[in-house]
């Protein structure tokens, strides 16, 4: 159980440089940002990523459900 957590915590510190990687990239942070302004750039791209994930996930759900209908209502109409 350790070391999951161990990897846990090795990936959200790589997910946190990316995300201040990409910020200087991106030019919304500069070499005399803050460290506020870092961790709302975090803060705001993480949950971006979280919402998109999510919306990604509800529709292929529900894909995966009108699929499953219907070809359900066909296999019923076959004689």
């Amino acid at each position: 159980m350790g070391s999951f957590l161990k990897y846990v915590l090795y990936a959200l510190i790589v997910v946190a440089i990316y995300f201040v990687l990409a910020g200087f990239y991106e030019g919304k942070l500069d070499k005399n940002s803050t460290i506020g302004e870092m961790t709302d750039h975090i803060t705001s791209n993480t949950e971006d990523a979280i919402q998109q994930g999510l919306q990604t996930t509800k529709d292929a759900v529900q894909r995966g459900v009108e699929e499953i209908t219907t070809e359900t209502k066909e296999a019923v109409e076959q004689p």
